[in-house]
């Protein structure tokens, strides 16, 4: 399991590595909105798998568009940033209102509420929380760079997961969660935040120009708080697949899982920091 994890690790970090290198935006969008969609997915699907009813079609279709129109906006952006809020705006209303009317042409209205939450809450929980990277990736401040700024998120996050399945093995004694995740440890979660943070600040030191909003005390406060939400976001997850009895969201990826495996810390910590970038760095 371990070499498996590690080989798929390396794929797709070379791949998106690579990708970063060329500065090829249009592949990363594609890279993100795929993972995005097959965590959608995987998420309808855990839901099936306890017996609830789900529009797995009308839900992908609103996530698909949803993505696409936030590629568009940011290939040819509006004059004002505040139509470019707009736009994002509507793309949800849309899909919120697709959803709820492939409802009422249901003949079966018995578990209505119900179907329809979990559809929306699927929509809301990967597609619009992914859109952080999108906005990432054209990142137009005067300091830093788009691309750059969304690997170290990736790295930080990653780190967190990487760092306390390390310490957790070696140091590893007292569970933390057992009910959710039996194999978290308070040592492997103090492990985590502590390689966060080392990495936080290795980059911040490393790419200077590249990753320029990160200086000095921002890189040891994201360091800490981007760990701190991915073990949450992490733990969330593992809420959900407990709750439909599934060990992994998937089997897409060898030795990781699912795709939303992949990427529910990443959900979490993705809008935290472009909103950090916004407001403080």
């Amino acid at each position: 399991m371990f070499r498996s994890r590690l080989i798929s690790s390396i794929c797709l970090i070379a791949l998106l590595a690579g990708m970063v290198w060329q500065e090829y935006r249009s592949g990363l969008f594609l890279m993100v909105s795929i993972l995005a969609l097959v965590a959608q997915w995987e998420f309808y699907i855990m839901q099936e798998a306890k017996g609830l009813k789900v529009f797995k079609k009308a839900g992908l279709m609103a996530g698909a568009v949803f993505l696409l129109t936030i590629y568009l906006t940011l290939l040819f952006p509006p004059a004002e940033p505040r139509h470019t809020q707009g736009v994002e705006t509507f793309a949800i209303l849309c899909g919120i209102l697709f959803i709820l009317s492939r409802q009422v042409f249901e003949k079966a209205q018995n578990t209505a509420v119900l179907t329809v939450a979990l559809t929306l809450f699927g929509f809301i929980y990967v597609p619009y929380l992914f859109i952080s990277f999108q906005n990432l990736f054209e990142q137009a401040t005067q300091e830093g760079d788009g691309i750059m700024l969304a690997l170290y998120l990736v790295v930080v996050t990653k780190v967190t997961d990487i760092g306390a399945y390390l310490w957790g093995s070696w140091l590893g004694r007292h569970k933390m969660i057992p009910q959710i995740s039996p194999k978290k440890t308070w040592e492997g979660f103090a492990g985590g935040i502590l390689t966060s943070i080392g990495a936080s600040v290795g980059l911040s030191l490393l790419l200077p120009e590249q990753l320029a909003p990160i200086t000095g005390i921002h890189a040891v406060i994201l360091g800490l708080v981007l760990s701190l939400v991915s073990v949450v976001g992490d733990l969330a997850e593992s809420v959900i697949k407990r709750d439909s009895q599934s060990k992994d969201s998937g089997a897409v990826i060898p030795g990781i899982g699912g795709s939303l495996d992949l990427v529910d810390s990443l959900l979490y910590t993705g809008p935290l920091f472009y909103s950090y970038l916004i407001l403080v760095a």
